[in-house]
């Protein structure tokens, strides 16, 4: 245990708010597979995510070496693994049983196409014919499984020698690099909108949650972070949209996903310090409760909306949108219940001499939580 006064924590405290940023993206995302996209930015929702993937990961892996003097590598992966693919795999196969008897209206789907959602190769259109999935929309997904298999190593081997803020300027050079790319495929290819889903042209979302984790952590009690006014917070959200008012397709898949990063720093900063009305009501019950079933609700409400459009062919906006919702609320349910709490519980066993994750306290009992 630590000393009092330790200014490493000993472990990442549980922090509800996050739960609620988790249920903001998940609403941004389904409100734009429902028929919104030209009005909800459900992009932005996943840049959302991203950008907490990277901050939670980073933060994670300082908190254990600090603690433990090193970063277990295997420990690591059997974490992501439990946490991950079990939801996935079983969404996949209900939704590919879905298909299979005919109550989803939606393209051909090709085996091929299905291995690459089975081998997070989705967001790379072209291979296995990953044109015709199924509906689960792995991309971004397949985008944070490979930042998992190659970051924590870059921690273990260079980032995590660094000091925080030679670490964070190292990870803002790399975020500079994919900017380039993005650039440079602008300029160079006839159709450049797969900067959206490639993995090295919208990886920096995540290196920009990591560079929060890295320098100026407000979890990290030795860091002494820097805690911005309302008025900064409102200054990166007009930043933000005002990226989205741009409509310009060169900007949208060049700096739109840059400057959106970048701003996110600030409300992100704000929330983790924990106070104010924001955290409030983001960390309300029924935001905590859809955050923490938000990647079950990721993974399945595709499926759930084709197969309400399949029962109901002229639904859309509103009425999808709440014939849609509680039915993938009853598999979040499902999900949760039979699958992910018990990993849960499975990760804390084997992963005893570790830094645990955060739990929630619900009626007297923790309930494991992921942080990612």
């Amino acid at each position: 245990m630590p000393h009092p006064g330790d200014p490493r924590p000993a472990a990442m405290p549980y922090l509800p708010q996050l739960d609620g940023v988790r249920a903001l993206a998940i609403l941004i995302v389904f409100a734009a597979h429902c028929g919104y996209s030209h009005v909800v930015p459900g992009g932005f929702g996943v840049t959302i995510f991203f950008f907490l993937s990277g901050y939670l990961i980073t933060t994670l892996l300082r908190i254990e070496r600090a603690r433990t003097g090193a970063v277990s590598l295997p420990a690591f992966y059997l974490r992501r693994c439990l946490r991950i693919l079990p939801p996935m795999y079983l969404t996949l196969l209900a939704s590919g049983a879905l298909y299979a008897v005919g109550v989803l209206d939606w393209m051909p789907v090709e085996p091929a196409a299905v291995l690459g959602q089975v081998t997070f190769l989705t967001n790379y259109p072209g291979l296995f014919g990953t044109e015709a999935v199924l509906p689960v929309p792995l991309w971004s997904l397949a985008i944070e499984e490979h930042f998992y298999l190659v970051f924590p190593l870059a921690f273990v081997l260079w980032l995590g020698r660094l000091r925080p803020h030679r670490a964070a300027l190292a990870c803002l050079g790399l975020c500079a690099a994919v900017l380039a790319i993005r650039c440079i495929n602008v300029w160079r290819l006839p159709d450049y909108s797969l900067n959206y889903s490639w993995t090295h042209t919208r990886i920096d979302a995540i290196l920009f949650g990591g560079c929060l984790g890295l320098w100026n952590n407000p979890v990290i009690p030795a860091d002494r972070a820097w805690r911005p006014a309302l008025w900064h917070v409102a200054a990166s959200l007009a930043v933000i949209l005002g990226t989205l008012a741009v409509r310009d397709p060169a900007f949208r898949e060049s700096l739109r996903y840059t400057l959106q990063s970048a701003a996110l720093f600030v409300p992100f900063a704000y929330l983790l310090h924990g106070e104010g009305r924001l955290v409030q009501l983001l960390a309300s019950r029924p935001m905590r409760r859809l955050g923490l079933w938000s990647y079950s609700f990721y993974l399945a409400h595709m499926t759930v909306v084709a197969l309400v459009l399949h029962l109901r062919p002229g639904l859309h906006g509103i009425g999808l949108m709440l014939a849609a919702f509680p039915v993938t609320l009853v598999w979040c349910w499902g999900m949760y219940g039979l699958v992910e709490r018990p990993c849960a519980r499975l990760r804390r066993r084997l992963l005893v001499d570790r830094p645990p994750e955060p739990s929630l306290v619900e009626g007297g009992r923790r309930a494991g939580v992921t942080p990612a």
